[in-house]
């Protein structure tokens, strides 16, 4: 019986567990520095997800023994999320008015978004990398440039839901803010 007791205890703790699923909060904002667009206009935004294999919520997975049972997940659906936040950054750069001009268009493509963490019983490093295609069409021009991320962390543990949702946040507030200072797009977009 003991001997039983002791081998039941050893395939426990040597399986490991299988990792729940994580939902996170992504932020649908993100403060811009000044800069108006000049003269007014309106945008249209669109936001196509163009990653296969997922579920639209999707960010990725935490790993574990089954990461494919382990995902990590958005509030909503990530292309909802990022039309928000880009629709919420033109405002703040005086788009959304009538003005004399075609609406801007602005296309963000989600060509890869991919939050990982090593396969296996103890989960102790986790990567971060997406890639966007924007492009903006203007009357005089069209303006296309890829921006992306990509980071890898090593954890002593496997990660929580704030820990994740933080650098997921974060990581985004990184692109957005080389995005929204890109000269090119700035001028591009009229903005001053």
């Amino acid at each position: 019986m003991h001997k039983l007791l002791i081998t039941a205890l050893m395939v426990a703790g040597v399986s490991g567990c299988v990792l729940a699923p994580q939902t996170i909060e992504l932020n649908e904002s993100y403060v811009l520095p000044a800069g108006q667009v000049n003269p007014q206009r309106d945008a249209l935004v669109r936001v196509i997800d163009r990653r296969s294999g997922v579920t639209a919520d999707q960010l990725g997975h935490r790993g574990g023994r089954l990461p494919e049972d382990s995902p990590l997940l958005a509030q909503q659906n990530l292309s909802d999320i990022l039309t928000a936040r880009l629709q919420d950054s033109l405002s703040q750069l005086g788009f959304g008015g009538a003005g004399p001009l075609e609406p801007v268009k602005l296309q963000l493509d989600i060509n890869n978004f991919a939050f990982s963490c090593n396969e296996g019983i103890v989960v102790n490093e986790c990567n971060l990398a997406f890639q966007f295609l924007l492009t903006a069409i203007t009357d005089e021009q069209t303006f296309t440039k890829p921006y992306g991320f990509n980071e890898t962390r090593g954890l002593a543990a496997s990660p929580s839901t704030s820990y994740n949702q933080q650098w997921v946040n974060e990581s985004l507030d990184k692109v957005w803010e080389r995005i929204f200072s890109d000269a090119e797009l700035l001028a591009a977009l009229n903005v001053e």
